[in-house]
């Protein structure tokens, strides 16, 4: 347990750095971190920046909410969805890396009131924004012989227009992504 506890320190101290100056929505969009609970995170799109030969499963990306010391309604996995208009997206990232590519991904607007409750509770027992943990649980795919010990994983994640992209995950190599709870060994891709 204390191994894991330590893994997860290194890879949350990993994803603190931000990507300089660049906006995500623009040049009318927001230069600032995001606010876990003040943002509409219902509106968060992530994306996941894949080297050649790695994929995300379209249907079990896991987006996570926690709040300190909450109750259930305070704690949410939900699954995200392909992102409508990755285009737009797209053009407000620099290009991929060479071999690299961006995978977008949004919440489900089912899930949004859920998300929002959430956010109203932890406001309401007066938690500050560093009490609320957002995560992304990455499940993969490859397609074809993949060496974990070299492949970088990157995982940003904003809300366009209003805030830069922030990395979930920040060039982590895929063996330390495989052992996140909740990542599973990896499919081929179809």
């Amino acid at each position: 347990m204390h191994r894991l506890i330590v893994l997860m320190l290194s890879l949350l101290l990993a994803g603190c750095s931000t990507l300089g100056t660049d906006n995500f929505g623009g040049g009318g969009g927001g230069n600032r971190t995001l606010n876990a609970l003040t943002d509409d995170i219902g509106s968060i799109v992530v994306a996941f920046d894949l080297p050649r030969g790695l994929g995300p499963v379209p249907t079990t990306q896991l987006f996570t909410f926690d709040a300190a010391n909450g109750g259930p309604n305070e704690h949410l996995r939900l699954t995200m969805v392909q992102a409508d208009d990755a285009d737009q997206m797209g053009n407000a990232l620099p290009p991929p890396a060479d071999g690299h590519a961006y995978y977008f991904f949004a919440l489900n607007p089912n899930d949004r009131p859920r998300l929002q409750a959430a956010q109203l509770s932890a406001q309401a027992r007066g938690l500050a924004p560093q009490n609320i943990q957002l995560g992304i649980v990455p499940k993969l795919c490859t397609s074809g012989a993949v060496d974990p010990n070299v492949l970088q994983v990157t995982v940003l994640g904003g809300i366009p227009g209003q805030t830069r992209m922030t990395p979930f995950l920040d060039h982590v190599l895929l063996a330390q992504v495989n052992q996140l709870p909740g990542s599973t060994q990896m499919p081929a891709c179809q």
